[in-house]
């Protein structure tokens, strides 16, 4: 089971005629505890494992790249993913992961795309 649970939120503009694509950034750190609890709503919302993209944010990559324990269970999700993994926690939860979810409705109601990159420590 695991230990920790590592909850990102990247965000990049949306890319328009005029600017090309840019690169993503690490916007907040997320907490849940205990980790089991996210990891087994994944599991039963059918979100977990979907892996990472190629393209994380530099601040990302290196929580990973320097993480000594063991990194498992993978995944990338949206805002609406959140709602989604909602039914799926414990009551205690649901308000915590709403927040995040309006954390990035906000972020894209200014121009940016926004999702959430998630694993866990054993």
């Amino acid at each position: 089971m695991p230990a920790l649970a590592f909850i990102f939120c990247e965000t990049r503009p949306h890319p328009t005629g005029e600017s090309p694509q840019t690169d993503w950034i690490g916007e907040a750190r997320f907490l849940l505890d205990p980790a089991a609890d996210l990891h087994h709503a994944l599991q039963a919302a059918h979100l977990d494992e979907v892996g990472h993209p190629d393209n994380l944010s530099v601040q990302v990559s290196a929580e990973a790249l320097f993480e000594d324990g063991e990194i498992t269970g993978r995944t990338t999700l949206s805002a609406a993913d959140l709602a989604t993994l909602t039914a799926h926690l414990p009551d205690a939860h649901h308000a915590r992961v709403l927040a995040w979810a309006a954390f990035a409705y906000a972020l894209e109601g200014q121009g940016n795309e926004a999702r959430f990159v998630i694993w866990f420590v054993k």
